[in-house]
């Protein structure tokens, strides 16, 4: 199957991806437990929200874009540059197979990484503290996942756009730069907000935590269609394109 040849290729991304936001979370926790012990905060609620924002939203997720950019454009748009297209198009399946089954791959190994840095936040904190202050935290996973599932899209789909993941990389690159730029400037000038999906990913981590958090799913929502967006596109294109 596709899906499993993409996680070998994958695999090793995948373990760096793990390794380094697993890492940071442990080592920002403990430096940001250790900095705020005695004038940061009060109590526990404040210590878990400010992990919250700062280790999973913040840091958390300027990693998890940069591996979905990395994970996205080692995909089907690198089969162009390896000239392994022909024999994969020549397959009894339908193109739109490719794309979704090399998608998804990327998709799942995202979510798991995420999923393992929110819970080794949560268990970090919890050996700090000696206690568990709100399994939420788990929650957090949830818009790292939206998030980076939107930006592996965009990079997957301008790998096909390039036929190059290299190439696709640089788009990806500038695109990502450009959409985390704009929403400031124009609000800085024109006072006009653009939804960045920076601010959803911060936003959602925070609110996971908070007990009187409102938990952005509208904007989940409009993300999760955003991030589906992508593979539909890149389905259309892989169909009307010549091998």
């Amino acid at each position: 199957m596709y899906f499993w040849k993409c996680w070998r290729d994958h695999r090793m991304l995948f373990i760096g991806c793990v390794l380094s936001l697993v890492g940071m979370a442990i080592l920002f926790t403990i430096t940001l437990f250790r900095l705020g012990e005695h004038h940061l905060w009060k109590g526990t609620p404040e210590l878990w929200s400010t992990t919250a924002f700062a280790v999973l939203g913040v840091y958390g997720s300027m990693i998890t874009m940069f591996w979905a950019l990395a994970l996205g454009v080692s995909s089907l748009g690198e089969e162009f540059q390896k000239g392994t297209t022909d024999f994969l198009l020549s397959r009894p399946r339908r193109r739109r197979y490719w794309v979704w089954a090399g998608w998804s791959a990327g998709v799942c190994e995202l979510a798991v990484a995420t999923f393992l840095t929110a819970a080794a936040a949560l268990g970090t904190l919890a050996c700090l503290t000696h206690q568990i202050y709100t399994w939420r935290m788990l929650a957090a996973a949830l818009p790292l996942t939206v998030g980076g599932a939107a930006v592996y899209g965009m990079a997957y789909f301008m790998a096909l756009v390039a036929r190059s993941g290299r190439r696709g990389l640089g788009y990806g690159v500038g695109i990502l730069v450009i959409h985390l730029g704009l929403p400031a400037a124009v609000r800085m000038y024109w006072k006009v907000h653009i939804p960045a999906i920076s601010n959803f990913i911060v936003a959602g981590c925070k609110s996971a935590v908070e007990a009187s958090g409102h938990f952005p799913f509208l904007a989940l929502a409009a993300w999760t269609a955003v991030a589906l967006a992508f593979p539909f596109a890149a389905q259309l294109l892989l169909e009307r394109m010549e091998a």
